[in-house]
């Protein structure tokens, strides 16, 4: 069919059928072009849906999995750290516990000395004070001998009769 504007011009059956014709392939090529677009898009979608689902899914499993190998490797780091640590105040505990007993030791033979040197003392100091009275039993004999010695006897005295 010649194509022409003119909307007036007669046409045939036969050039009806094969415009119809050629229009319902115009429509069903883009009926399927839409439907391609449509399925294409829906299909993105649903995949980029799914992509997204498996990618969430192993992200969350790679994650937990790097967590659980953090957690375990932290936990070994403290624990070789808590025994480092325990090992270093065991030998600082150790060195400061040596220190402690020979201070004490020099505390305790220091404490001796000075008890000793202050028993001598008192003793010297005893011993002045017992040296002024080392005569004094002998004084306090003297003394009870001229203060308790018996008075000299009188001749008995004759009763006056009255």
């Amino acid at each position: 069919m010649a194509e022409t504007d003119d909307m007036s011009a007669p046409i045939t059956r036969g050039e009806l059928r094969e415009e119809l014709a050629a229009l319902e392939q115009r429509l069903e090529q883009r009926l399927e072009q839409k439907l391609e677009q449509k399925l294409e898009q829906k299909l993105e979608q649903k995949l980029e849906q799914k992509l997204e689902q498996k990618l969430e899914q192993k992200l969350e499993q790679r994650f937990r999995e790097q967590d659980e190998r953090l957690d375990r490797k932290l936990d070994q780091r403290f624990r070789e750290q808590d025994e480092r640590f325990d090992n270093r105040l065991d030998q600082w505990g150790g060195a400061l516990m040596d220190r402690m007993d020979r201070k004490f030791e020099e505390m305790r033979q220091e404490l001796a000395r000075l008890v000793s040197s202050s028993a001598e003392a008192g003793r010297s100091e005893l011993r002045v004070i017992d040296d002024q009275y080392k005569d004094l039993p002998a004084r306090v004999a003297r003394l009870e001998d001229a203060v308790f010695k018996p008075a000299p006897k009188r001749p008995a005295r004759k009763r006056r009769s009255a």
